[in-house]
């Protein structure tokens, strides 16, 4: 196995003080690894709106994926149905009134954003437009924070900051004083924080029963369901159950589902005698499951060997010895794991391997994890793609049921400034989005890429690249982009992986959540309050090219075609981009190019996408200097030309390209109308 993790013939290889510019020389590398994570990211794509307690036994919340930002009126109708303001909530509502500010402190998974958004509604009502702040802040950037706008803002998921009590103190008297002053409002949640004791309220979730009762749950009914739940589920599994029970559903049915997200025969089967075989294979499955059975055993079969399992001794050995169908045994009646289709091994119930990982960390020490650790290790550096994401997903898994500074420093870094072939550094990114789906782990998760983001040396930065261009981003696209940005311009070399990223940030958020609007609106800001001119700006046009030139799987329709149809009002921003590189003559026939693929990706029989159409050459017409329309207008007629475009396309083109000569057209109906010859 070591000798496919040191091969350079299989990958690029980089010093730890390389620079991002050596990847210059072997850009399909690039691509290769970029791919990978990209692949990861469609995975969560498709499984988000399922994957609550069923991957990681956490609060399947189905909120927007994106964690700063206005909080979207869908999600605040959710969080105000039927809610329970028990103990625990009047007394964070005393707290709140008093002060303006108040931080609900527990456990994950128990309601502790729901009641913060109940309780920015009481405060501020019918006028509550809640703003989500990243938790990216630490305490003395939130006490300097000067703008305070909005009625409500919540911060969820905070993380702790190493702090004196005493400057503590003082920041958070500042940030009282200046909410107070905006006369608004702030809820945070974490499950530790900086903040005195006195800010903090010790946060429970309401007693099951209470929920049940509020969903409309018949008395006796809510007694018998509520003696089924433990403190192992959220209170999402709570709220779903209650849901089930009140449109009518039977109760041994809802309580199906609920035990789904139990361990209990997780736990039955390891109180049974294990082997060690038996105990490293479970171990195996827990970071590895959805593999191929031929794959998993080649895997195991290197685990068992630094585990030192079947190591041979001097006895010979007789080929009458009984040899046990092992394939067989591994998913006979009662066990854990079962065959898919494409005999790929998976665990019988999803939830399952969550309840693995976190019976082998609590039950098991180092006679099993160094074994596993090193096996991980080398399996992050391995030229398998499939086993790679899937030991991503593991170790987000360990994370969610272990300590992710226990994580972070024996995975996550080592992987991000791994040695030889770029290949563990994709692994750790892949890691990151997975453990962005944690309510648990993702503030520590962006605070460790912005560490990476800042290091000098090539490895963990390049690392970060991958990781803003994934979950990450998704969840924080105005601090992705940012840094992305920052590496562009900070750089005096090409930087192409920055570049690759805020195109593939662009598409992922696009494809997840139908609005990139924040990324594009950053963007523009940045261009236009550059100073640069000449070849100084051309690392800048190329990132925003990148942009407007980006396609789903690199073969798709552009991202700005899907993105003009989710979101007809991002052809402002779009249109300033582009007219930003129009203007560049060296980049000018790239950027055409972009706009007429963009252009032609639209349906000309369809309205919708003829009002697109037309919505994003107004915008060209505002956003261009008017001594440039005609010129461009000459230029876009001959490249599509060029093209050989079809008659009806070109019809719609060129009729397109009077509002660049004369842009009171617009208010014509002239769009698919046979226009003049000549523009």
């Amino acid at each position: 196995m070591a000798s496919e993790t040191e091969s350079p013939a299989e990958g690029v290889l980089i010093g730890d003080e390389a620079t991002p510019v050596d990847w210059a020389d072997r850009p399909e590398a690039t691509d290769e690894i970029f791919a990978q994570v990209s692949q990861v990211q469609t995975v969560i794509n498709h499984i988000h709106g399922n994957i609550g307690g069923a991957s990681f036994g956490i609060s399947g919340s189905h909120k927007s994926r994106r964690t700063s930002g206005p909080v979207s009126q869908h999600e605040m109708a959710e969080a105000l149905t039927c809610y329970v303001r028990h103990d625990s909530y009047r007394a964070a509502a005393e707290r709140l009134e008093s002060g303006n500010m108040v931080a609900l402190i527990g456990n994950a998974g128990t309601g502790r954003r729901t009641a913060a958004l109940n309780l920015l509604h009481d405060f501020v009502g019918t006028r509550c437009d809640v703003v989500e702040l990243s938790p990216a802040n630490t305490l003395e950037q939130l006490a300097a924070r000067e703008v305070w706008k909005a009625p409500a803002y919540l911060l969820c998921d905070w993380p702790r900051d190493d702090v004196d009590g005493s400057i503590a103190d003082f920041h958070v008297r500042e940030i009282r004083r200046r909410v107070r002053e905006a006369g608004a409002y702030l809820v945070i949640t974490g499950t530790a924080t900086s903040l005195p004791e006195r800010e903090q309220i010790r946060w429970l979730s309401p007693p099951a029963r209470d929920v049940l009762r509020a969903h409309g749950v018949a008395p006796e009914v809510a007694d018998q369901a509520a003696a089924q739940i433990t403190p192992d589920h959220a209170m999402a599994d709570v709220v779903t159950l209650a849901r089930d029970l009140a449109s009518g559903g039977p109760l041994d049915t809802a309580l199906s589902k609920l035990e789904s997200a139990g361990r209990r025969d997780v736990v039955a089967w390891f109180e049974g005698p294990r082997t060690r075989g038996e105990l490293f294979e479970m171990a195996a499955m827990a970071f590895t499951a959805g593999l191929t059975e031929g794959r998993f055993e080649s895997l195991l079969a290197r685990l068992e060997s630094i585990a030192g399992i079947g190591v041979e001794t001097a006895d010979p050995v007789s080929a009458d010895d009984p040899m046990p169908s092992r394939r067989l045994l591994r998913v006979a009646e009662g066990s854990l794991l079962r065959l898919s289709s494409g005999r790929r091994l998976k665990f019988k119930v999803e939830g399952h391997r969550t309840h693995v990982m976190r019976e082998l960390y609590r039950r098991h020490g180092m006679r099993l994890w160094d074994p596993v650790s090193e096996w991980l290790h080398e399996c992050a550096a391995l030229r398998d793609p499939s086993a790679q994401a899937e030991i991503a997903r593991g170790v987000a898994i360990l994370a969610s049921v272990s300590d992710y500074s226990y994580v972070e420093s024996t995975f996550l870094t080592p992987w991000a400034k791994g040695s030889g072939v770029m290949r563990s550094q994709a692994t750790a990114a892949m890691a990151i989005s997975w453990l962005c789906l944690d309510e648990t782990t993702r503030s520590e998760v962006l605070r460790t890429v912005g560490m990476w983001t800042r290091a000098s040396a090539a490895r963990p930065k390049f690392t970060a690249t991958l990781a803003w261009s994934g979950e990450l981003g998704i969840r924080f696209p105005q601090e992705a982009t940012r840094m992305l940005w920052l590496q562009i311009k900070d750089s005096d070399k090409p930087v192409r992986p920055a570049e690759i990223a805020l195109a593939q940030l662009f598409t992922a958020l696009t494809e997840a959540t139908g609005n990139a609007l924040p990324m594009l609106d950053l963007l523009v800001h940045r261009i236009s309050n550059d100073r640069r001119i000449g070849r100084a700006i051309d690392p800048l046009i190329r990132a925003i090219l990148s942009v407007l030139t980006a396609q789903e799987d690199g073969v798709g329709i552009p991202t700005v075609t899907v993105h003009l149809r989710n979101r007809r009002d991002s052809a402002t921003p779009l249109a300033k981009l582009w007219s930003v590189v129009l203007v560049k003559r060296p980049h000018r026939r790239e950027a055409l190019a972009a706009l007429y693929n963009a252009v032609c990706a639209f349906d000309e029989r369809a309205d919708g996408d003829r009002d697109c159409v037309r919505a994003l050459f107004a915008a060209l017409v505002a956003a261009l200097p008017a001594k440039e329309r005609p010129l461009l207008a000459h230029d876009l007629r001959r490249y599509a030309i060029s093209r050989n475009t079809d008659e009806n396309r070109l019809e719609i083109l060129l009729s397109l390209l009077r509002v660049f000569l004369s842009p009171a057209v617009l208010s014509l109906d002239t769009i698919g109308m046979r226009p003049c010859t000549t523009p």
